[in-house]
């Protein structure tokens, strides 16, 4: 029999949440206790320990659905599944975790969520979230499959809002911090960069007194659209855009699979090393959950290896 080897990375299942850690250390949680308006992911910390996300605006009124990194849209069959309208029966409920993976370069789980309404599920939507360590920091891989619950046609409308949002610290956003957002294109700032179409998108700013990390948001050239057209605020806000264009469909044949990553990372942005990440990320394969792997058990693993991609650590 092997020797036992303690994994670097570990999912790993707690009271109505799930850790993502390395080294014994959460860097991101996944909060999914019932009755709440979905799931999200908070904390998510950088390489000093400080959060880089926010849970609401720096405005509180009517921000409540600003939850750090979470998933909405605007318009599912014209139901508003983004905001958080006060008696509305619209929810984005965790169903259960399928499996926690834990690997010596890599972990992650997979979860059911339900886009419910009135009634009735609209949206099915199987995550798989997984982080690995990439230099002094770590990518957080958010892949999500979109399919009808019944067979019909589901229409997601034209929107600015969906699919995965990201609130950054105050101090990281540059209207009440000292960050910059700067996308792949080399824009800087809000007015360059909304409704362009970009590889991925940068926000980085103050933690702590001289320390500088930053979030970057990259757009898996695989994804319908690619590159994203993006929805980006001074205020400290940054999404890829999937339906800012025009509409989409989802139907029984025809799923929507969306593959994001956030490279978190030390000091301001370095466009030439987030390019080497971007095509890091663009080499790789998707992540795939299995109900019966090895033994028997469920899995989760991905198609390469990786200290055979550029870039890797």
């Amino acid at each position: 029999m092997d020797a036992f080897q303690f994994p670097r990375c570990q999912a790993i299942p707690g009271v109505d949440r799930a850790s993502l850690a390395i080294d014994g250390r959460e860097v991101v949680g996944y909060e999914y206790a019932p009755g709440g308006s979905r799931p999200f992911f908070y904390p998510m910390l950088g390489p000093s320990g400080r959060m880089l996300t926010r849970m609401g605006h720096p405005n509180p009124v009517g921000h409540d659905h600003h939850k750090s990194a979470w998933f909405g849209h605007q318009f599912v069959d014209g139901i508003n599944f983004w905001g958080e309208p006060q008696g509305k029966d619209v929810q984005v409920r965790h169903r259960r975790v399928l499996w926690y993976e834990d690997r010596a370069d890599w972990a992650a789980f997979a979860a059911e969520l339900e886009w419910y309404a009135e009634g009735k599920v609209r949206l099915s939507h199987l995550l798989i979230a997984a982080v690995e360590p990439i230099g002094e920091g770590y990518a957080l891989d958010l892949q999500s499959q979109f399919t009808s619950p019944d067979g019909r046609p589901v229409e997601l409308g034209k929107t600015k809002f969906g699919f995965l949002g990201v609130r950054v610290a105050k101090t990281i956003s540059e209207q009440f911090g000292g960050g910059t957002l700067t996308s792949s294109e080399g824009a800087t700032g809000e007015d360059a960069i909304f409704g362009t179409r970009n590889r991925w998108v940068d926000y980085s700013g103050p933690v702590a007194p001289e320390v500088v990390e930053g979030i970057c948001y990259l757009d898996h050239p695989d994804n319908p659209r690619h590159p994203s057209h993006w929805h980006v605020r001074r205020d400290g806000w940054m999404e890829a855009a999937f339906c800012l264009p025009e509409p989409h469909g989802v139907a029984v044949h025809h799923p929507l699979d969306l593959r994001y990553r956030l490279l978190i990372h030390p000091g301001p942005a370095d466009r030439s090393a987030l390019d080497a990440q971007w095509e890091r990320f663009a080499l790789t394969s998707a992540y795939l959950f299995e109900e019966r792997a090895a033994g028997g058990f469920p899995g989760i693993r991905r198609g390469y290896e990786p200290n055979s991609v550029p870039g890797s650590s």
